[in-house]
């Protein structure tokens, strides 16, 4: 697994990734199709969201064909589906870490646990949240893998 160095581009999409020929669904995706037909409501929600984003370095908004991640070397956080009903979202944590606002969390390896969550209102957005995406963003960048 390469950890550091520039990401790798697919050819057909100019997707980057931290492997090169990493399995994804190719495609040209935009945060534009994905929020398309969605409410006034549910868009405000996805940028108030986004916008959370701004204060982490280096971030790539990388849509896909179903929902929009967030990378930097690899996804750390996506919104995976937006809806009236809120914004479902996760972030990948290098620990697995118990919270009542998670819904689900998935241990994909020693390291890499999926913390899902919804998001109602923009309220919601808080600092807890953004501590979820800070740590998110490490893991993002890889740095928990520096240290084995």
């Amino acid at each position: 697994m390469r950890q550091s160095g520039a990401l790798w581009k697919c050819d057909t999409c100019g997707r980057p990734f931290a492997n090169r020929n990493q399995t994804h669904s190719c495609g040209r995706f935009t945060v534009e199709g994905f929020l398309a037909g969605k409410s006034r409501q549910a868009v405000e929600l996805y940028h108030n969201f986004a916008e959370a984003f701004e204060q982490l370095d280096d971030v790539i908004t990388a849509p896909a064909g179903t929902r929009v991640g967030f990378q930097v070397r690899m996804i750390f956080a996506s919104v995976n589906r937006l809806n009236d009903d809120g914004l479902f979202a996760h972030v990948v944590l290098a620990r697995r870490f118990e919270n009542p606002r998670f819904t689900k969390i998935e241990s994909i390896s020693p390291r890499n646990h999926v913390h899902h969550f919804v998001v109602h209102d923009a309220r919601e957005i808080d600092d807890e949240v953004r501590s979820w995406l800070r740590e998110a963003h490490d893991v993002g960048k890889q740095n928990h893998l520096k240290d084995r």
